[in-house]
């Protein structure tokens, strides 16, 4: 286990939000992306609301629309203690191309 995973398994309501992970009415991810997932700070800010929001948003389709296997591989080197900041999601928006 990483990122502190091990660490949060008896906090209240971790597991559960690594349920909501797998979920298809939430972010959707398999057990192989949830297993990539949670590393890289993101064990830390799971239970974390305004995190779990700005994760969604990277999601969906009125947004940055990316899929789960794009979300897991963006979710990498310090992404998970940026992605509250509106600056750094605006700066995300902006790489976008019109075409997606």
């Amino acid at each position: 286990m990483c990122g502190g995973v091990a660490a949060r398994l008896t906090d209240a309501g971790f597991l559960e939000a690594v349920r909501a992970l797998r979920s298809p009415d939430d972010l959707g991810l398999s057990s192989e992306q949830v297993v990539t997932f949670m590393c890289n700070g993101v064990a830390a800010r799971l239970t974390d609301a305004g995190f779990m929001e700005a994760v969604r948003a990277l999601r969906s389709p009125d947004d940055l629309g990316l899929s789960s296997k794009q979300v897991v591989t963006f979710m990498c080197d310090g992404v998970a203690a940026r992605l509250t900041d509106a600056g750094f999601l605006e700066a995300v928006r902006a790489l976008r191309s019109p075409d997606d």
